[in-house]
C-alpha cells in the first residue's frame, strides 16, 4: 500500500480515488500516524458471489391477518 497524507488526500482526492478504483490501495496518514485507509470496493460480484433471486419461492407464508392491529400492544401503547 503507498502512504498518503492526508493534505495530499484532501487536495487530490478525485485522483486517488480513480487510482483506487483500478486497483490502487493506499494509507491515510495524520502527523506520520496511519489513521484509515483508502481500497477498491469490493462488490459481490467481484467477490465471485453471484445472489439467485426466487430461491424461497413457494415456501414464505403470509397470515391474513398480517396487517391487523395487534390489541394488546395498542392497549399498552395508548392505554385504554
Amino acid at each position: 500500500m503507498t502512504v498518503l497524507k492526508l493534505s495530499e488526500a484532501k487536495a487530490h482526492l478525485g485522483h486517488y480515488a480513480n487510482q483506487a478504483k483500478n486497483g490502487m490501495s493506499f494509507v491515510l496518514t495524520d502527523r506520520n500516524q496511519p489513521i484509515a485507509s483508502i481500497v477498491p470496493f469490493q462488490n459481490e460480484s467481484s467477490l465471485g458471489i453471484n445472489p439467485q433471486f426466487g430461491l424461497a419461492n413457494c415456501k414464505v407464508e403470509i397470515s391474513e391477518d398480517f396487517n391487523a392491529p395487534i390489541s394488546s400492544f395498542e392497549n399498552d401503547f395508548y392505554g385504554n
